[in-house]
C-alpha cells in the first residue's frame, strides 16, 4: 500500500484502522509499522476530523423547514392508462363476424340461384317432354 492510498482510505473511513475495509487493514497496519511518522500524521488528521464531526451538534429539520421543502417539491402527476375506445378490443371480432356473415350470405345466395336455375331447366325439359314425372329421360 502506498501513502497516497493510505491517505485516501483515511479520508474515507477515518482515523481508526478497525473501521476500514477488512481487505485493506493488514496492508494499512504494515504501512503504519513501516512508516510510522507519515502514516501516523495522516491518521492523526483523520482522528481530528472524526472528533470534530462527533462533537458537532446533530441538527434535525424543523416542522417549518419540512413544510417548505414539501411545498416546493414538484407534484407527482397521476399516471393514466392510454385511452381505449369501447370497440378497440372488439374491432377484430366484429370484422371477423362481418366476414363470416357475408360468406354465409354469399353461399346461401349461390345455392338458391343454382337450385333455381336447375328448377327452371328441369321445368323447361319437362314441358318439352324431355323428362318424365320420375325425373328420368324419356
Amino acid at each position: 500500500m502506498t501513502l497516497e492510498r493510505f491517505r485516501m482510505l483515511a479520508e474515507a473511513y477515518g482515523g481508526s484502522l478497525t473501521r476500514w475495509p477488512a481487505a485493506e487493514q493488514d496492508a494499512a497496519f504494515a504501512l503504519l509499522a513501516a512508516s510510522p511518522d507519515e502514516a501516523g500524521a495522516i491518521l492523526a488528521e483523520a482522528r481530528d476530523l472524526d472528533e470534530d464531526l462527533d462533537a458537532a451538534a446533530r441538527l434535525s429539520p424543523t416542522l417549518a423547514l419540512r413544510q417548505s421543502v414539501m411545498a416546493a417539491a414538484p407534484r407527482a402527476r397521476p399516471v393514466r392508462a392510454p385511452a381505449r375506445r369501447w370497440f378497440a378490443g372488439a374491432g377484430v371480432g366484429i370484422g371477423l363476424a362481418a366476414v363470416a356473415v357475408a360468406g354465409v350470405m354469399i353461399g346461401v345466395n349461390l345455392s338458391v340461384t343454382s337450385a333455381g336455375e336447375d328448377a327452371v331447366v328441369l321445368a323447361a325439359a319437362y314441358s318439352a317432354g324431355m323428362v318424365d314425372d320420375a325425373g328420368g329421360d324419356s
